[in-house]
Order: C-alpha cells, then sequence, then structure tokens
C-alpha cells in the first residue's frame, strides 16, 4: 500500500498536470472505485490545487473535493489520449482540455470519494506525519498518554496519518527501539530520536520518488528507488547493516515486522 513518500510524489507530479483543469462528468467502469457523496457532480468544476492528509491524496476543486486513498494497487495518471477499455481501467475523468485523469486498481480496493466537505473522510484521521502541527512536544505527549507498543500506535492513523509498515519498522531501527516498546516507557531522549528518524525517513524517501516493493508506480509509471535504501524492512536473514546481527521478523497486529535484536533491544525500564 502506498504510504506518505508515494503519495507525495504523486501529489507533486499531479500538482502541474491538475491545476486549472476543467472537469467533465467520469466515466465509472468498478462502481466502487467512485463514490459522490456531494450535493453535485463534478462536471464543469475546476482544479485549485492539491493536497494531502496522510495517506489521502486531496484533489482540491473550485468547490469541493475528490479525496483519493490508492489501498494496494491504486495508480492515477494524466493522459493525452481518451483510453480504451483495458483491464484494471476502473474510472475516467474526461477534462476541458482534451486530456484525460484515468485510475487503474487491478485489486479495486481503492476509492475516489466526491465530498463537499474533507471532515466526511478525514475526521478521524490524525495528524499528519510530516506536518508543522506534527512537533516534538506533541510525539512526547502523544505517547505518554498510550500504554501501547510503540508499532502498533505508529501504524494507529487516528494518532499520526501516513505511517505504514515499511517506514515504522525503518524508524524504529533508526532509533533503536524495539517495536514491542510500550509507548509511554520511551525515554524522552529516546523520542526525539524517534521524530528525527521518522520525519528523515519520509522525507528521503520522497527524494528517492518513494519505495517501489511490489505494485507502487509514479503518475508516469516510473518506479521509486528508496527500496535500494532500506536498512531492515524486507531484509529477515540478512545481517544488520550497523552491527552484523541477523534481522529478525515477527508478526505483530498481522503484519510483519523487521528488526535487530541487538540494536533494538526490548528493555524494561523502571517508573
Amino acid at each position: 500500500m502506498p504510504e506518505l513518500p508515494e503519495v507525495e510524489v504523486i501529489r507533486k507530479e499531479l500538482i502541474p498536470l491538475l491545476t486549472g483543469q476543467i472537469l467533465g462528468t467520469p466515466r465509472i467502469f468498478w462502481p466502487k472505485s467512485f463514490i459522490n457523496d456531494a450535493t453535485e457532480s463534478i462536471s464543469g468544476k475546476s482544479v485549485s490545487d492539491i493536497g494531502r492528509q496522510g495517506k489521502y491524496l486531496v484533489i482540491i476543486l473550485s468547490s469541493g473535493y475528490l479525496v483519493v486513498h490508492l489501498r494496494m494497487t491504486g495508480q492515477l495518471m494524466v493522459v493525452n489520449e481518451k483510453p480504451s477499455e483495458k483491464k484494471h481501467l476502473q474510472v475516467v475523468i474526461p477534462m476541458k482540455s482534451g486530456k484525460y485523469l484515468v485510475y487503474f486498481d487491478s485489486r479495486k480496493f481503492g476509492r475516489i470519494i466526491h465530498v463537499d466537505d474533507l471532515k466526511t473522510v478525514l475526521k478521524n484521521t490524525g495528524v499528519d506525519a510530516l506536518s508543522p502541527e506534527f512537533t516534538p512536544e506533541l510525539f512526547r505527549m502523544m505517547l505518554k498518554k498510550k500504554n501501547r507498543m510503540i508499532k502498533s500506535f505508529l501504524m494507529d492513523q487516528s494518532q499520526i496519518a501516513g505511517l505504514g509498515n515499511i517506514y515504522v519498522d525503518e524508524s524504529l531501527f533508526r532509533s533503536g527501539i524495539h517495536p514491542k516498546m510500550i509507548s509511554s516507557r520511551i525515554s524522552a531522549k529516546k523520542v526525539d530520536k524517534l521524530f528525527n528518524a521518522i520525519r528523515d525517513t519520509l522525507r528521503n524517501s520522497i527524494g528517492k520518488m518513494g519505495t517501489t516493493i511490489s505494485d507502487y508506480k509514479t503518475t508516469g509509471g516510473g518506479f521509486g528507488g528508496y527500496q535500494n535504501y532500506l536498512q531492515v524492512y524486507g531484509k529477515a536473514g540478512k545481517p544488520c547493516p550497523v552491527c552484523g546481527t541477523v534481522i529478525r521478523k515477527i508478526r505483530m497486529n498481522n503484519r510483519g515486522t523487521h528488526f535487530c535484536p541487538a540494536c533494538q533491544k526490548l528493555r524494561r525500564v523502571k517508573r
């Protein structure tokens, strides 16, 4: 599933392609892929800007919004010619310029939702992991209030939006924190280190156009490059790049979790 860096790459690519475009009536090949929860159609509305909240892409219209969640295999593209009905094509939105915004999704889990108010979709979405509102002070306060395993907390989109399996594993490794460590018991020094690891990892991935493990592609059909810089994710059985200890993979919340048992020891902290 695309995480924050992948969605941010797509957002940046779409801004010059969509801003100012006037949309027409969408053609929908899979009914659940496009949901109109707004009072009007998107036809005749122009694209003002493109934003993002966590893993959600927000296409800001002259009135209303298109909120896009790519899920596992969704891909948005702008093409110059009307696409033929081909495999995995779920939505086609014509534009007055003669171009088309097209949405492909092989597994059909993604959604494009047309709403009048962003809160309709994003009301339960937490602070964006790269927003100015997400500060070390806020992060410390959030962790102190919760007695949860740190990986489970970081994966919770209602707390911090945008983090997924890849970047949580990488950030915890960079900060030397075991994924099962209880959030409220992490020292302030370690919390600050984790905060910086999260931001640096996300920004570094954006700079490499995201991470392509299986399905993620940019709007132009290209691949990300950050998979070549991952230190623990997907490296089970290989030596830790820091100490040489074999990287382990365990299951947490039905998700594979990668860590170095030497660099990320599960320490008992006296309260």
